[in-house]
């Protein structure tokens, strides 16, 4: 029996903090339905690609901050920084001859916090990327983070990046406000925000771009005005605005958070950001929470765009980094030790996979493209081959009717002032099986 659309979004009202940018709606969701192990070779995978984004995973951070749930490593030993390079390396190694082959659209380097690494390390990996930069188009194709501290304090870890080709710089700043970032388990680094920026310009980066996240516990509008204005002092290129996610048992943040913000809370912060920003320069179609000050970008990094914009294929190294070609989507082992070992093993890092339904991967695609605001229905057909409209054609007359989305052409998008109706709108794309197993699930 097929759910009525009134009583999945009625449950979607009751369980809006589920509906977030990220699916499938619970790992265990696919878990249960859609793996294999072991896992095939990913290098098979894409035999018949002619273009795909890279990943590079460092999971080292200083502290795991209570809103993460990426596989990240808190350990500060030098020897255990090394040995997981080496691991980086080889498997990149492995992949080295299909590779070749290929055009590399762009390259993450990402974690965690990549430049806690040594300057030795970092020269390691800039260095075995370089040969695939050499085959990539996009004028600002290497992406990599940081943070405040490191930027302002470490100046010689950016000069060797630079010179290493790396063309963009996300700053992990978050917040400015030192008891909104304790409450994360977040290091203050306010201070340093200035001096790093000034490092980063100085080390000659073309695009900057500022990492800033709302709706956090206890973050006020007031206190989002004051850290948007600050964002709007220090002038980098492009700006993201994270949405505060309190989905999964998992995640540390949610249960530490008494009250969760509710959705007027993030329409309401995002259309103040969206104001703001806007005013001073930096654009972004509605309902995207990319912005950027030059025109014709979207501020996102060219691996980011592939794969988010464009579904395109792309391959993820290092712990827990996921690969995705077509519909078959790959993971490598979660802990560090454990993929160290097998690449020290020689056996196949990526522990499991998931053969999806074409239902599931459209799903991905859209709440993903709705990260910048839209769905553009030409690229969803060359992607999977069938028409958007048509495929969601009950889903997207109500959104229509009720002024969720707005059709522009062939791109549909999310309406000025219906940011706090996200969690309905990513619902709609949800598959009938993961609206059954949601429900089934009669979450509190």
């Amino acid at each position: 029996m097929t759910t009525s659309l009134p009583e999945w979004l009625a449950f979607v009202e009751k369980h809006a903090h589920d509906f977030t940018i990220q699916y499938p709606p619970r790992r265990e969701y696919f878990m249960q339905n859609f793996q294999r192990t072991p896992a095939p070779g990913v290098g098979g995978w894409f035999s018949g690609v002619e273009e795909l984004g890279l990943y590079l995973h460092v999971p080292f951070c200083e502290a795991k901050c209570f809103y993460c749930n990426f596989a990240v490593d808190v350990s500060s030993d030098e020897r255990i920084h090394r040995e997981y390079v080496d691991a980086l390396l080889r498997e990149l190694e492995l992949h080295a001859d299909w590779l070749a082959q290929r055009r590399i659209i762009g390259v993450d380097i990402g974690g965690g916090t990549p430049t806690r690494l040594l300057v030795s390390e970092l020269t390691r990996i800039a260095n075995a990327i370089r040969p695939l930069l050499s085959r990539t188009t996009h004028a600002f194709s290497t992406s990599i983070e940081t943070t405040p501290r490191i930027a302002a304090e470490q100046p010689e870890k950016l000069a060797v990046l630079r010179a290493g080709g790396v063309q963009r710089v996300s700053l992990g700043v978050q917040s400015f406000n030192a008891t909104t970032l304790a409450s994360v388990n977040r290091r203050r680094q306010i201070e340093q925000t200035d001096q790093a920026m000034a490092s980063l310009r100085a080390a000659g980066f073309p695009r900057i771009n500022l990492d800033v996240i709302f709706a956090l516990p206890g973050q006020s509008l007031s206190d989002w005005k004051r850290d948007l204005e600050r964002i709007i002092a220090l002038a980098p290129d492009s700006v993201t605005t994270y949405d505060c996610l309190y989905r999964g048992q998992g995640r540390t943040l949610t249960r530490r958070t008494p009250e969760l913000p509710v959705p007027e809370t993030y329409g309401a912060m995002y259309d103040l950001a969206h104001e703001l920003l806007g005013s001073a320069g930096w654009r972004a179609p509605y309902g995207s929470v990319n912005f950027c000050r030059h025109p014709g970008e979207t501020g996102t990094s060219a691996y980011f765009e592939s794969r988010l914009l464009d579904g395109q294929p792309y391959l993820g190294l290092g712990n827990y980094a996921t690969s995705l070609q077509g519909n078959h989507w790959g993971f490598n082992a979660q802990s560090t030790a454990d993929y160290v070992a097998r690449i020290a093993a020689g056996a196949n890092p990526c522990e499991f996979s998931y053969e999806l339904p074409a239902a599931e991967s459209q799903a991905k695609y859209a709440l993903f493209s709705l990260n910048y605001g839209f769905v553009d229905a030409a690229r969803f057909a060359k992607r999977f081959g069938v028409s958007f409209p048509e495929f969601y054609a009950r889903e997207l007359s109500h959104a229509l009717a009720v002024g969720w989305l707005e059709q522009r052409g062939e791109c549909w998008h999310v309406k000025p002032g219906q940011f706090g109706r996200m969690h309905s709108i990513r619902s709609l794309f949800y598959p009938e099986p993961a609206r059954r197993w949601l429900m089934s699930l009669n979450c509190p």
